[in-house]
């Protein structure tokens, strides 16, 4: 009788190595699928003022390693490709200028496994860089907004306006990607949730 009850905990303890095992060996796997660059489809962003824009992600994950807390990490850059539309307002004019202007966004971070089909982001914030295209712009050509009417390029101070703007609108959106969940990846798809709502990446060719 002491064998057998010696022998049951002994087959406990294994069934609990095993599912470790498992979840390990799970959690592995999906780590291996994640490196690459994914690009998104268009989302809308605003700064909750005259901007508002649409802006492309393309994710960059680096392969993950074990670090000491025994978690699978990586690096993660989020460029994006934004087009913005807006107004520009002025005293010398009777009516706002309307403007469309294009930029390119960099943001740098951490990605890591938390389960087989989730990943816990970690963006910082003060990586991220906005640079406004002076010449990707659509306007009337005002002087105000124009810098150098030759080449149509866009005046600085407007440029600014815009990249700030930009800057503090992909900020609060950034800080507030915290998770990837039930992400599902199938052949160049990789599917998954933030809150309630649905995305799609597709990964680009190398």
């Amino acid at each position: 009788m002491k064998s057998l009850v010696s022998f049951v905990p002994m087959l406990e303890l294994l069934a609990i190595g095993s599912l470790l095992v498992a979840c390990s060996n799970s959690e592995a796997r999906f780590a291996k699928e994640i490196p690459g660059v994914w690009q998104g489809t268009p989302e809308a962003i605003s700064d909750n003022s005259a901007i508002s824009a649409s802006i492309i992600d393309t994710y960059e994950f680096s392969p993950a390693s074990m670090t000491a807390n025994e978690t699978l990490t990586g690096a993660v850059t989020v460029s994006g490709m934004v087009n913005v539309s807006t107004q520009v307002v002025d005293s010398a004019f009777a009516e706002p200028i309307q403007l469309s202007a294009a930029a390119h966004t960099s943001i740098s971070g951490t990605w890591t496994v938390v389960d087989d089909d989730e990943i816990a982001l970690s963006m910082d914030v003060a990586s991220l860089v906005v640079d406004v295209d002076p010449k990707a712009v659509a306007a009337n050509g005002s002087p105000m907004v124009m810098g150098n009417p030759a080449t149509d390029a866009l005046n600085p101070e407007v440029r600014a306006r815009i990249a700030e703007g930009i800057k503090q609108a992909l900020s609060v959106r950034y800080a507030s990607l915290r998770h990837m969940d039930d992400v599902k990846i199938k052949g160049a798809l990789l599917k998954y949730e933030v809150g309630e709502e649905d995305f799609v990446l597709t990964r680009q060719s190398e």
